[in-house]
């Protein structure tokens, strides 16, 4: 037995679950998921404390928001364009493969000037991102060997 099976079958009697990655055309990871009934690409960072969903998207899908007066980290900017508000996103459930994602709450930024970046590299727009919050939440492992994110599905309170 190689080492990512035996990984993968303790981490499983532990109570996590799989989930397959890709990379982007940049490399950053991806994961499949929904946003309520709606398919959503999902980038995986570990550098980032707060999981968003791009601003334009939320509004251009209709999801309600909530301004919170807050300005936008200056690198949530991706070193330039304007920096918006952080809203916080209305009743809605972010989930991978049925998982309900457990955070401080899903916000939304606008990423119009990062997403624009990407578009002139031939990379889709960044969507959605998975931070810190779910990664702790959720007591994360991540074997970049085989592309998998493994979360405990009942992490202890």
């Amino acid at each position: 037995m190689d080492y990512t099976s035996a990984m993968a079958e303790l981490l499983s009697s532990h109570g996590f679950r799989r989930f397959t990655m890709s990379r982007t055309g940049l490399g950053h990871l991806l994961l499949a998921g929904r946003l309520d009934d709606r398919p959503i690409d999902i980038v995986l960072d570990t550098g980032a404390g707060k999981t968003f969903v791009e601003l334009g998207y939320c509004r251009s899908e209709g999801i309600a928001l909530t301004d919170t007066g807050q300005p936008a980290a200056p690198a949530a900017a991706a070193g330039g364009g304007s920096v918006s508000n952080v809203h916080v996103l209305g009743d809605v459930r972010l989930t991978l493969d049925g998982l309900p994602l457990r955070s401080h709450g899903i916000f939304a930024i606008d990423m119009t000037h990062t997403n624009q970046k990407l578009a002139m590299r031939g990379v889709d727009p960044i969507r959605a991102v998975i931070g810190q919050d779910v990664l702790r939440y959720h007591q994360a492992v991540i074997d970049y060997a085989t592309l998998a994110l493994f979360l405990k599905e009942k992490p202890a309170p």
